[in-house]
């Protein structure tokens, strides 16, 4: 639950002064303030990685009570000492098997008796008796089953229709639910009588999720049903990810945000690095200028598991793990954990427990990237007036990474300390070396130097003269007169038509998947060290390329495999997609072009979910990997582009989805380069 502004302000100063061991003194109303995690990020797990699994023995039919109060035993054994605390139920807890959603009368949902037969509450009663905390999932709008019912909301005159937008209006990320007239009072009462339920289990933590711009009124008023509660939950706004342009009206009312999109990788693990993991350390500078204390950045669950080759295994090394632990607990993101907690290896729980390490994280501190590209660092300013500095090899070999004090803003010598290994590594002057990092590798270091200079407070010059140097169809190059600052540029933000659309750390960037025949108008922002942001440049208009016409191919008219079949779609181009697209499934189209080049492919897709991906091969060559983006519901169509070397004749282009999850398929466009 949220605070007023003047006590959410009070905690963020005591968060800064390092005054938070005083809070555990002060006595006041549940309605009026939060437990210790209004200056912590919260410690746990989640269920959702073990749910979107692939590997036999998991999935979405694992979620029941069983495997809940055998993860709370395990939590409570291996890492409740290190401050994890909460069992986070997610997607699927009032669902049945068909994944069809339940609701009482009123339209509260209620728990699937397939999964959970005594209900929420003994369950809830078990992980309290474990000195642990429970949390719930939920979806911002009104769910259609709650509206097609026409449920009456309690306490009032009203019923489920009366508080709906009319016309009735899609929302959330996939577009699942109605959205909300919360001009109705009624609409507050039927979230109130939801939450109210809830507490009345015991739950303290609650995530909704699909959450955009759109849904800032949700969460604020989640957030009010909790007040009214007068229960301690958490609310976390999710998404995969939450858009940027929502981070300040969310701010008020949930106290912590997901930055990036899902970690899972939708296989027969966890995760793996490149299917997501690695986004993190580009995501998350967008949104550093509006998280902070009471409103953490959530970086999505953190795949450190198992890797002992029995049951489900994380998908990531051991190196990659403990980078994962590093970012994570350096961005004081939510530390909690994804995948099966009853088979954590030994590694997995040195990972997780290490106290110097979640210490970073508890600190409390939001962190500031001091360099980008595939040698960052990152620092990040303690309680004590010592520095957490981390260092992150993002490239494909060993590197070395040198620290500058005058890049992080000290002076002197400075007492280095080796964070992970928990050893003192001596007093150093003017720069300390991580030397060999090994690739996805991490060092994290607390160095307590003896001069800390004034705060840099100057922001970069603004980036001059941006210019367009080549535009395509769908993509276009910009470029710019590097900025200069006193502690040196780190990123250059690139919004298009006033939303971010790209980072880079070089004064030139490619923006890809515009559409053709389209005016664009793009600006940047440079951002230094310490964090200081310039003013926008001047802006650039460019309008993309005319469409080629092309040749069309409907994805129907392919070859399938596997699962793959051919489904209706409303909104697709002939009233027909392919779908099924995952673990094999597989199309293959022919496409004719009268000589040999570059051709511009147009795919046409359809993905409600998170990113998704697919192999594409041409003609029987390597197979390049493509991601797709959300087009936001799984009746919304949208374009991806990507160019394909063909020679004159026929040419075979394979869509193969590999050990993963693809998108469905409308049409494709072939025209030249």
């Amino acid at each position: 639950m949220r605070h007023s502004p003047p006590v959410r302000a009070l905690l963020t100063l005591l968060a800064a002064i390092g005054l938070t061991a005083a809070l555990a003194v002060v006595n006041v109303s549940p309605a009026l303030a939060k437990s210790d995690f209004s200056v912590r990020p919260f410690m746990g797990w989640s269920s959702w990685s073990v749910q979107s699994s692939t590997r036999e023995g998991y999935g979405t039919d694992w979620l029941n009570e069983r495997n809940i109060l055998r993860s709370a035993d395990a939590m409570a054994k291996h890492l409740k000492k290190a401050g994890y605390r909460y069992i986070n139920i997610d997607a699927g807890w009032n669902a049945n098997l068909d994944w069809v959603f339940e609701f009482d009368g009123n339209g509260i949902p209620t728990p699937d008796k397939g999964r959970f037969p005594r209900g929420i509450k003994p369950v809830a009663d078990h992980v309290h008796g474990k000195g642990l905390k429970i949390g719930l999932y939920g979806a911002a709008g009104l769910e259609k089953t709650v509206y097609d019912r026409n449920s009456p909301i309690l306490g009032t005159n009203c019923r489920a229709q009366d508080i709906a937008v009319q016309p009735l209006t899609p929302t959330n990320m996939w577009g699942g639910n109605w959205k909300i007239d919360y001009s109705n009072p009624c609409a507050q009462k039927y979230v109130d009588s939801i939450v109210a339920r809830i507490a009345s289990w015991g739950v303290d933590f609650i995530k909704i999720d699909g959450t955009t711009a759109d849904n800032v009124a949700d969460i604020a008023a989640w957030s009010k049903a909790i007040d009214n509660s007068r229960r301690t939950m958490w609310l976390t706004a999710s998404a995969w990810p939450v858009p940027r342009e929502a981070g300040e009206g969310l701010q008020p009312h949930a106290n912590s945000v997901r930055v990036d999109t899902d970690i899972e990788c939708y296989c027969d693990t966890v995760s793996s690095w490149t299917s997501s993991v690695d986004d993190r350390w580009n995501d998350l500078p967008a949104w550093l200028d509006v998280v902070g204390p009471n409103y953490w950045p959530d970086l999505d669950s953190m795949p450190i598991n198992n890797n002992t080759g029995k049951g489900l295994q994380d998908g990531i090394t051991d190196i990659e793990r403990q980078s994962v632990m590093t970012f994570w607990s350096m961005a004081s993101s939510p530390l909690y954990v994804g995948g099966d907690l009853a088979n954590l290896d030994r590694k997995a729980i040195s990972i997780l427990t290490n106290p110097e390490v979640v210490a970073v994280d508890q600190a409390g501190r939001i962190p500031s990237r001091v360099t980008g590209g595939t040698q960052q660092i990152w620092k990040k300013q303690l309680s004590d007036d010592t520095l957490a500095v981390a260092v992150y090899n993002m490239g494909d070999t060993p590197a070395d990474i040198t620290v500058r004090w005058t890049d992080l803003g000290i002076a002197g010598k400075g007492q280095v300390r080796d964070l992970v290994a928990r050893k003192n590594l001596g007093k150093v002057t003017g720069s300390w070396q991580a030397t060999g990092v090994p690739p996805h590798g991490s060092r994290l270091v607390s160095i307590k130097p003896d001069v800390i200079l004034p705060p840099d407070t100057s922001a970069p010059t603004t980036p001059a003269g941006p210019q367009a140097t080549d535009v395509t169809a769908t993509g276009a190059t910009l470029s710019w007169t590097p900025s200069t600052d006193d502690v040196g540029v780190i990123a250059y933000d690139v919004y298009q038509d006033g939303t971010l659309k790209v980072s880079v750390t070089d004064p030139t960037a490619q923006v890809t998947n515009l559409n053709p025949g389209t005016s664009y108008a793009f600006t940047i922002r440079a951002r230094d060290a310490a964090g200081n942001v310039s003013s926008p440049s001047g802006a650039v208009t460019v309008t993309t390329a005319p469409a080629n016409p092309g040749t069309g191919y409907e994805a129907e008219s392919g070859t399938l495999s596997g699962q793959a079949k051919v489904v209706s779609c409303e909104a697709c181009s002939g009233g027909q997609k392919v779908g099924d697209l995952y673990q094999g499934g597989a199309m293959s189209l022919d496409v004719t072009v009268p000589e040999d080049g570059t051709y511009v492919l147009v795919m046409t897709y359809i993905a409600g979910d998170p990113t998704r991906g697919v192999f594409l091969a041409v003609n029987g060559g390597p197979a390049a990997t493509l991601s797709f983006p959300s087009t936001g519901s799984w009746d919304t169509p949208g374009d991806f582009s990507t160019t394909v070397e063909l020679h004159a004749g026929v040419n075979t282009l394979t869509f193969d989805s590999g050990t993963g999850y693809s998108p469905d398929f409308d049409k494709f466009t072939v025209s030249p380069a």
